[in-house]
């Protein structure tokens, strides 16, 4: 059987802990036989999955792209990540559901010493297009990037007394250790059909404080790209803007916005409720994924 999920350039902890968790929970099964994917966590559950002759689901989900291709290969759904999922993929057969991040704690306990008051975790895109690190500085709010390695990520995640996050795993992440989370949107790509499949399986709801965008611009281009996306950007002005060209990125964004994202950041933690599912069904619902888990590979490997 081999593990399948998205390998985000760059890094992103949502996908990588993939590489880091299934291993130590099903090494038993995992080898490099293609023709029987287990489909880990992330929004894996569409047309771009491989085809195969058999499917494990291990609590992935729907929310990006056309359905997955359910009338070939066969299908066994261990987990999913919410009833969103199970409702899209059509199906009753399911053991569990829940995200499979929640099984971390189990494998990966890091100290925990609290250092900061709060954190933000930006989603991994608004990392590439915006100026986080630069509002948390000005802001004096500790930034995670959810690039870093999975256990940098939980480390630096239990030295914060709260988060705030615009990435659902690092909203699942936090919950699975217990730091109180709240859920903040800068970008309109922010898919809030998964953040809703994964709170509806522990009964949470889910509504996010709005902060304004930022942009770096041309900042890391070389000279000449520089060049061009100003070229684009007058001619965009002017009107003359012919369909071949690709966009130019949004201008960086001015020092004047970026203290104002900073304040905007501020009183969220100030201000805002920050949230922790209920513990006692959180525990409940992880020992039931290990169970169903366990079920699964002790059934492959007699």
């Amino acid at each position: 059987m081999k593990l399948y999920y998205f390998k985000a350039e760059g890094g992103n902890v949502g996908d990588d802990l993939n590489a880091w968790l299934w291993p130590k929970v099903i090494g038993e099964v995992l080898d490099d036989d293609d023709s029987h994917l287990i489909i880990g966590v992330g929004t894996l559950l569409n047309h771009r999955i491989p085809e195969a002759k058999q499917y494990t689901v291990l609590s992935s989900g729907v929310g990006y792209g056309s359905a997955p291709p359910l009338d070939k290969g066969e299908w066994n759904f261990v987990a999913l990540r919410g009833p969103k999922s199970q409702k899209a993929v059509n199906t009753s057969d399911v053991k569990c559901l829940l995200d499979g991040a929640y099984l971390m704690p189990h494998y990966f306990k890091p100290e925990i010493k609290k250092q900061y008051p709060v954190a933000y975790i930006p989603h991994v895109d608004s990392v590439i297009f915006g100026q986080w690190q630069k509002v948390c500085d000005l802001a004096g709010i500790k930034f995670i990037d959810p690039r870093w390695s999975v256990e940098k990520f939980i480390s630096e995640l239990n030295k914060c007394e709260k988060v705030l996050t615009e990435a659902m795993h690092g909203a699942i992440l936090a919950d699975a250790y217990n730091v109180p989370w709240h859920p903040v949107k800068a970008y309109d790509y922010i898919n809030d059909f998964k953040w809703q499949d994964w709170a509806q399986s522990l009964e949470l709801e889910v509504s996010f404080s709005h902060i304004p965008p930022t942009w770096k611009g041309d900042i890391g281009l070389n000279t000449k790209s520089k060049l061009i996306n100003k070229v684009k950007r007058l001619s965009k002005r002017i009107g003359y803007h012919p369909e071949s060209w690709t966009p130019p990125p949004t201008s960086e964004s001015k020092k004047s916005h970026l203290k104002n994202v900073a304040a905007q950041l501020q009183k969220l933690a100030e201000t805002q409720e920050f949230k922790l599912s209920n513990k006692s069904l959180r525990e409940k619902k992880t020992e039931q994924l290990s169970a169903v888990i366990d079920e699964f590979v002790k059934a492959h490997t007699n």
